[in-house]
């Protein structure tokens, strides 16, 4: 799980995750899958069979055509849900999957990349079949509590607390290590890759260096720029996307030139993840290792327009359940955020039409379909009004 986000007691919830876990991570030998899938309706991978299932604690959330990919830190397991109706397809844990606290989770047409932050290592799973393809571990690679992750054609890119490893997504090859003090790398959580760039947080701004070499471009940093504790991004189209921790703010920059375009003040909470589409960039928030928020609710979502930098809409209803929302992905005009408190045991999956907000479902154990509803926003009056630099 992210050191540094929303406080959370593990031994707290222990006792009370113990039964729904134990039902996911009982077996000690592998199950068979076409036996699992049989007296389930759940295809499996490793050791787990069961009839039923329970999130433990979802740490982070990426899509493909193939499904939507969930990583559960409290249970070391990846669960694979179906993009067109949520259903659960398949639980993949298991020792050689080498899984210990799962965190980051990139996927690209054939892989899924999965770090575990902390074991070190990089795992990479069949997206057609949920597969084990390779277990990427030592010390060349310089792994070092990986939590954050991106792919962008043939490369993936992996943040570690000082530097970021550069793989081979056909072959899982090192390509190289980046690191040093010119780069400015320190604690990072959140990477993000498109085209020719790549973008890494690193604590006082955002590190650009080139893709094809891994060479320097920018350091990106100022009081204007509005970077306070900057960790999660996201890049689409022109734009690329810092959330501020400390200021619950989200910076965008024009990812051509790595100029300011604005800064988007006074998010009801702390952005912990960020899905990026053309148009807008959702941002998942909670009160975070701060404590408890006065200013907003304790998980809500917050839609941003690419254009104005305008908040369109918070969704904060708690029939959404974005109780510690920790990740965010967006697939098919569809948004999917990962969150760690649900009622009862362990996690859940929200689905979220990208275009009105509209709740479509909650997933969390067996899935349940909730009746789709119009857009729940929080009231106007209680958010203040973002204040943009131009």
């Amino acid at each position: 799980m992210k050191c540094h986000r929303s406080a959370r007691s593990v031994s707290a919830r222990a006792s009370v995750l113990a039964l729904a876990l134990a039902v996911l991570v009982g077996a000690c030998a592998p199950a068979s899958a076409h036996g699992a899938a049989r007296s389930s309706g759940v295809r499996t991978s490793g050791r787990t069979g069961a009839r039923s299932w329970a999130f433990g604690a979802p740490d982070g959330i990426t899509a493909n055509r193939a499904g939507i990919w969930v990583s559960d830190g409290l249970a070391n397991a990846i669960y694979e849900l179906s993009p067109r109706t949520g259903a659960l397809i398949r639980i993949i844990a298991g020792p050689r999957y080498r899984f210990d606290d799962p965190d980051a989770i990139v996927a690209d047409r054939a892989g899924i990349w999965v770090a575990s932050a902390q074991d070190n290592v990089v795992t990479e799973l069949s997206a057609a079949t949920g597969a084990l393809i390779r277990v990427i571990s030592g010390s060349r690679y310089r792994f070092s509590i990986p939590q954050g992750m991106a792919v962008d054609g043939s490369r993936v890119w992996v943040a570690s607390s000082d530097c970021v490893t550069e793989l081979s997504a056909a072959t899982g090859a090192l390509i190289r290590v980046v690191s040093g003090p010119r780069y400015q790398f320190s604690t990072l959580y959140g990477i993000a890759a498109a085209g020719s760039r790549v973008w890494v947080p690193n604590g006082n701004g955002v590190t650009e260096i080139s893709a094809s070499t891994g060479a320097l471009i920018r350091i990106i940093s100022g009081s204007r720029d509005g970077f306070d504790g900057p960790d999660v991004a996201a890049v689409a189209g022109r734009y690329v996307w810092i959330g501020n921790f400390n200021d619950d703010s989200v910076t965008e920059l024009a990812a051509a030139t790595g100029t300011l375009v604005r800064v988007t003040r006074h998010l009801p909470n702390v952005p912990l993840g960020i899905a990026a589409s053309t148009g807008a960039a959702w941002v998942a928030m909670n009160s975070g290792a701060k404590g408890s928020d006065a200013d907003g609710p304790d998980g809500s979502v917050a839609e941003i327009s690419a254009t104005t930098g305008a908040i369109i809409r918070v969704i904060a209803a708690p029939r959404y359940h974005v109780g510690d929302p920790q990740a965010a992905t967006e697939a098919g005009r569809h948004l999917w955020i990962a969150s760690m408190d649900y009622p009862g045991p362990g996690g859940s999956v929200t689905e979220i039409s990208a275009v009105t907000g509209a709740l479509i479902r909650v997933i969390s154990g067996t899935p349940r379909r909730l009746g789709t509803t119009s857009m729940l926003t929080t009231a106007a009056g209680s958010i203040r009004p973002p204040r943009l630099t131009p």
